[in-house]
């Protein structure tokens, strides 16, 4: 008798009438070069919703100290607490192979590692995930991720040095595929792409989705950090004052888009490198570019994109189609909105 067949058939019964735990809340937190962002997302009848949040600038290197504050203020306790990682040291391929399970896959393609990272594949963490599970075609789509474990290790000891237990580690990008596939845009199926660019402090990232599944992903070494560097050297004001004029240039945009002509002049020539080998290799055109992260609150930035790109530019604004527990906080929390799409893929 088949013992095992027997108590795996007695385990799916009981499963069928164990009622589920409800899923606790899920924190998103996204440390960047120049502040820390957080989301708590809970689940509610109808979906998500972001109970709270709270962004904390970071003060040269101190990061712990920013944690902390972001700790205390969302009283971070038993809250299933989710971080990702970005950067030189990371690593995201896309490839096409035969169709298979996830269990399957992952147990496959960790023997061909060294043909899909330029790493030792001892030096690395790494996953996998399958982008069209119900396909039907003998290929599938896959995506391939890495990590240099330094990197990894380094961003778990900084947690349990603020005395928090993170529970999962990301790439930024993924994050980032997370939230525009679930809160993007609604947008009708055309068969072209919607490329994503987060404008990070040092990097910045670009995302080409084809109905809504990430298709390709390219770091660029260019963020805002540089913008506001452009601009205080331009305007003789220090960093904080060229923050905040970048934001809200009033009577100086024209100084100020003059000011960041060359690192948007760089980001634009990336991006259409990117998109030019993109519709090149999959024969698939990019027909709408969305902005996120610190960088897109230059005023006036994607009407600079889109004269130069020929294509229509947005600013992504991911709590559109998120809830909020408070709709009285609000009006605070869109003045970020543009930062928070990592910390909210992240919490999803």
């Amino acid at each position: 008798m088949d013992y095992k067949k027997l108590f795996d058939q007695y385990l799916l019964l009981v499963n069928r009438f164990v009622p589920k735990p409800q899923a606790g809340p899920v924190i998103g937190i996204d440390i960047g070069t120049s502040s820390i962002k957080a989301v708590e997302l809970g689940q509610v009848a109808g979906g998500l919703e972001i109970r709270h949040w709270a962004i904390e600038p970071l003060v040269g290197t101190d990061t712990k100290s920013a944690l902390k504050k972001i700790s205390d203020r969302l009283h971070l306790n038993s809250q299933l607490l989710v971080s990702s990682v970005f950067g030189k040291g990371t690593l995201i391929r896309y490839v096409d192979l035969p169709r298979m399970s996830l269990e399957d896959l992952r147990k496959a393609y960790i023997f061909d590692l060294d043909k899909y990272f330029p790493f030792d594949p001892k030096s690395i963490y790494t996953d996998c995930a399958i982008l069209d599970p119900e396909g039907k075609d003998k290929k599938m789509s896959v995506l391939l991720a890495a990590v240099k474990r330094e990197i990894v290790d380094e961003r778990l000891k900084l947690f349990r040095e603020a005395g928090l237990d993170l529970s999962r580690v990301m790439i930024n990008s993924i994050a980032t595929a997370n939230a525009f596939s679930s809160l993007g845009p609604k947008v009708n199926a055309s068969g072209k792409a919607k490329a994503v660019l987060d404008i990070g402090g040092s990097t910045s990232c670009i995302m080409i989705f084809k109905d809504f599944s990430p298709r390709f992903t390219r770091d660029i070494f260019v963020g805002s950090q540089e913008l506001t560097r452009k601009i205080a050297n331009a305007l003789a004001v220090d960093a904080l004052q060229a923050e905040s004029i970048k934001r809200q240039p009033g009577e100086k945009l024209a100084q100020v888009i003059e000011a960041c002509e060359m690192p948007i002049n760089n980001l634009i020539t990336e991006i259409r490198l990117s998109m030019d080998y993109f519709m090149t290799e999959k024969n698939i055109q990019v027909d709408e570019l969305f902005l996120g992260g610190g960088g897109s609150l230059l005023k006036g930035i994607e009407g600079v994109f889109e004269k130069n790109l020929g294509m229509p530019v947005k600013i992504w604004n991911p709590l559109v189609n998120a809830r909020l527990k408070s709709p009285a906080a609000s009006g605070e929390i869109q003045t970020y909105a543009a930062q928070f799409g990592v910390a909210l893929g992240l919490g999803l």
